[in-house]
């Protein structure tokens, strides 16, 4: 039994909520709560809860890691923990289509990152859909160890 009221637990929710959208506005590197799923020519997975990893603006990879290592399968068929975005990726937003999508109400829209290996869709709130997108798509590309 947790001895914290829930007015308690509201002001530190909206606190680290804050903290999250202030962090991600910087470009620092942050973790943000959201649903993910892959996509294939067959249709798509189950949603998945989880983190979206964004590096800081210095580099690093983004990630998604999800809630119940049990569910990894459902996002990813390589079977990695974290689920790695890999670089060069194709960022774009789309409106949700279903209501079974619509976490975040049905004028949401979701972050769909497609790369050579995989494509991954992302739900989040409305407020950071544009900024996730927008870091995503400026994730530089690893240099080639083979390239010299």
């Amino acid at each position: 039994m947790s001895s914290r009221s829930p007015r308690v637990r509201g002001r530190r929710a909206k606190r680290e909520l804050a903290v999250r959208r202030q962090r991600l506005a910087a470009g620092e590197g942050v973790a943000l709560p959201c649903k993910a799923r892959r996509t294939t020519s067959r249709g798509w997975g189950e949603w998945v809860d989880g983190r979206l990893r964004l590096p800081s603006a210095e580099g690093g990879e983004a990630s998604f890691v999800v809630n119940d290592p049990t569910e990894v399968a459902l996002v990813t068929r390589q079977g990695a923990a974290p689920v790695p975005l890999d670089p060069p990726h194709e960022v774009r937003v789309r409106p949700v289509r279903y209501r079974t999508e619509a976490f975040h109400g049905s004028d949401a829209e979701i972050i769909v990152v497609t790369s050579e290996r995989r494509v991954v869709e992302l739900a989040l709130p409305p407020d950071e859909v544009e900024p996730v997108a927008r870091r995503l798509a400026q994730l530089p590309v690893p240099a080639d160890p083979d390239e010299g």
